[in-house]
């Protein structure tokens, strides 16, 4: 798997943990299956990496990094929330799919591995919860729906996309950007307008463009 952005030994290592954790899981995950992924001596984790645990963090930091940079090259402030959505899911779909031992990591690795990943995980998983519930407050008519019909609705998108990294699945994921978006977008949209929304194209090429 080539780095995200530079060929710098502290990223090479940062994909070694996402690799290695993606094959055997992180608590078997050992600092030399790291380095022998990597490519660089003990030496070279050590003067980076205070431990495996750190190392992790860091994979995870480097994971909501790329994500925020995906979303901000799609994102305007006055561009329609469920517009936001749809965009916005598109290019955090199309980063996984990109990146299937990131995913597996970020997503399932991570949030039962405690410590400061754990943590990561739970602050993106937050972001995306406050953007969802969002649509409650600018969508006229969902008002008086409860905040927990966006959790909800998170909590499935978040679960089939789990699913389906488990399944193997996980460089089909960009498929699956019109039902996530739906899930997200209809319980303050409506289905009609969520539907019309999911189904725009125009910024899935765009998408392909800056991704």
């Amino acid at each position: 798997m080539e780095p995200l952005d530079t060929h710098s030994k502290r990223e090479w290592i940062l994909i070694g943990m996402a690799e290695s954790c993606a094959t055997r899981g992180y608590e078997r995950t050992r600092v030399a299956d790291v380095c022998a992924a990597a490519g660089v001596e003990p030496a070279s984790f050590e003067e980076l990496f205070e431990g495996k645990e750190d190392c992790l963090a860091a994979a995870m930091e480097m994971a909501l990094a790329e994500a925020r940079r995906r979303i901000a090259a799609v994102y305007f402030p006055a561009k329609p929330w469920a517009a936001a959505v749809r965009d916005g899911t598109a290019a955090v779909l199309a980063l996984l799919a990109e990146r299937p031992a990131l995913a597996r990591t970020a997503l399932i690795e991570a949030p039962s591995a405690g410590g400061r990943a754990a943590e990561l995980y739970a602050e993106g998983r937050a972001a995306a919860r406050s953007f969802v519930e969002r649509g409650r407050d600018e969508t006229t008519a969902a008002r008086e729906i409860s905040a927990s019909a966006g959790r909800a609705a998170l909590a499935g998108a978040e679960a089939l996309i789990v699913g389906e990294i488990l399944a193997g699945k996980t460089r089909q994921l960009g498929e699956q950007a019109r039902g996530v978006s739906y899930m997200l977008t209809v319980p303050y949209a409506g289905q009609s307008e969520a539907l019309r929304e999911a189904d725009r194209k125009t910024a899935f090429r765009h998408l392909r463009a800056v991704a």
